[in-house]
């Protein structure tokens, strides 16, 4: 709700095979939101890798988690990745959000040009 209200178009999918197929039908996708941990053996960066494989190897991508293990301390990641802690407030996301697009500086434009970014987010259920 919170992206919607922010200005993003947003896409969901709650599992890997539903990313894959929903990143098929959305090929101008701006940026990836995944949480760590989705069920079974799936995994955020699993998302990752395969919404890139589909769309751009380029694709900016947010990894939020609640998991203060090693095994995401070590995650290798890329400039087009960002990990975020849980608990984040809004504010905080949001800007997050600015500064992966490389938008930080620049106001949102309202003419009628202008195309909201469209957002795919991988969450668990």
């Amino acid at each position: 709700m919170l992206l919607k209200v922010a200005g993003y178009r947003v896409t969901e999918a709650a599992c890997l095979s539903q990313a894959i197929a929903e990143a098929r039908e959305h090929e101008t996708l701006d940026l990836l939101i995944t949480d760590y941990h989705l069920g079974s053996t799936e995994t955020g960066m699993d998302v990752i890798t395969a919404v890139r494989a589909e769309v751009s190897p380029d694709l900016k991508a947010l990894l939020v988690t609640g998991d203060t293990s090693s095994a995401v301390k070590d995650l290798e990641h890329d400039a087009n990745t960002r990990i975020a802690s849980k608990p984040i407030n809004a504010d905080e996301f949001l800007r997050l959000l600015e500064v992966l697009q490389g938008s930080a500086q620049t106001p949102r434009v309202t003419q009628p040009s202008y195309r909201p970014p469209r957002i795919f987010a991988a969450r668990s259920l």
